[in-house]
C-alpha cells in the first residue's frame, strides 16, 4: 500500500485487522514566540478540490497572477494547503482584497496565518453577492445585511449596485435562491423571490468541493466525453500541450483584469478566455 493511502487512515478498521493505531507524540514545552513572528507575512491557502487542483502548478502561476514574482514564496503544507510568505505587508493586504481566487477550475481559500487554528483552517471565502428581486422600497442596509447574515457574514454593503460582500463557508453549499419575508408596521407583509449571484464564482453548482460529473445536481444525459471535455477546457484557455500551466495562468488572468468576460472576446493568441470567473479585482 502506497504511503499515500495511509495518511488519514489512522484508526480504521480494514479487512478484519483491526484498528491502525495512531502514535502519540509529546513535545516538550518551549517558547515558540519568536517563530510565531516571522509568519506575520504569512497566508494559508487551502485548494477546495485539492484532487484536481496542481499545486506545483499553482506555485508557479499564482504569483505570476499577483505579479509577485519575486515578493512571494509558496510551500506546499499537505493535505491541499499551502501557504505563501510575503516580503511587504502591503503585498499580502493588496492580494486579501483581491479574494476570491480560483485556479485549475476551482475555487481557493485564503487568509492571514494564525496560530491555535482548526485543521479546516482556512475554510471562508468571501464573495460579493448581487441581490436580484430585492423591490426598491426594501433597498437598504438593514435589508442587505439581513440577507447577507443567513448565507454567511456580511462584512459591506453596496446599495449602489444592489450587492452585499459575505464571507463564505466554503465546505457548505452555497444558496443561489431565497425568499424575502419584509415586515413591518408601515406596509403590508410581502414575501419576495431572491436570485442571488456570486461575483467571480468558478464553479458547476452550489459545492466548491467536487467534480462536476460527482455533483448530484448533475444530469448524466449531459456528461460529455472525455474527448469533448478536453477539447471544452483548451477552447476556454485550459490544459493544452506544450506550456499548459503558462497557458492557464493566462486564462485565468484574463478573467481577473476583464471581469465578466463574453466568450467572443479573446486574446492576442486568438484563444478564448474562460468566462465564469465574474467581477473586477
Amino acid at each position: 500500500m502506497a504511503q499515500s493511502h495511509l495518511l488519514g487512515q489512522a484508526g480504521e478498521t480494514k479487512n478484519g485487522e483491526g484498528a491502525r493505531k495512531r502514535l502519540k507524540i509529546s513535545v516538550a514545552h518551549f517558547d515558540n514566540s519568536a517563530l510565531i513572528k516571522t509568519y506575520s507575512k504569512t497566508l494559508i491557502g487551502r485548494c477546495m478540490n485539492p484532487e484536481e487542483q496542481d499545486m506545483t502548478a499553482l506555485f508557479t502561476n499564482i504569483p505570476k497572477i499577483w505579479k509577485l514574482e519575486e515578493r512571494v514564496t509558496g510551500t506546499n503544507l499537505g493535505f491541499g494547503k499551502f501557504q505563501f510568505d510575503f516580503k511587504l505587508e502591503e503585498d499580502m493586504e493588496a492580494v486579501l482584497k483581491q479574494q476570491p481566487f480560483h485556479f485549475d477550475y476551482w475555487m481557493l481559500a485564503l487568509a492571514r496565518w494564525q496560530p491555535k487554528k482548526s485543521q479546516l483552517f482556512p475554510s471562508e471565502i468571501p464573495f460579493w453577492v448581487r441581490l436580484i428581486g430585492v423591490p426598491l422600497e426594501f433597498r437598504t442596509v438593514p435589508t442587505f445585511e439581513s440577507i447577507g447574515n443567513a448565507i454567511g457574514k456580511t462584512v459591506a454593503v453596496d446599495l449602489d449596485h444592489t450587492r452585499v460582500q459575505v464571507v463564505i463557508d466554503a465546505f457548505k453549499e452555497l444558496c443561489f435562491e431565497t425568499t424575502v419575508d419584509f415586515k413591518g408596521e408601515f406596509y403590508e407583509e410581502e414575501e419576495v423571490a431572491v436570485s442571488l449571484r456570486y461575483e467571480k464564482l468558478f464553479g458547476y453548482c452550489s459545492s466548491l468541493c467536487h467534480k462536476e460529473e460527482k455533483c448530484s445536481l448533475y444530469v448524466k444525459n449531459t456528461v460529455k466525453s472525455p474527448e469533448r471535455k478536453q477539447e471544452s477546457r483548451e477552447e476556454n484557455g485550459g490544459w493544452s500541450d506544450g506550456g499548459k500551466h503558462d497557458e492557464r495562468a493566462r486564462s485565468y488572468k484574463g478573467v481577473v483584469i476583464n471581469g465578466n468576460v463574453a466568450p467572443q472576446n479573446k486574446d492576442r493568441g486568438g484563444r478564448d478566455y474562460y468566462g465564469k470567473g465574474k467581477g473586477n479585482m
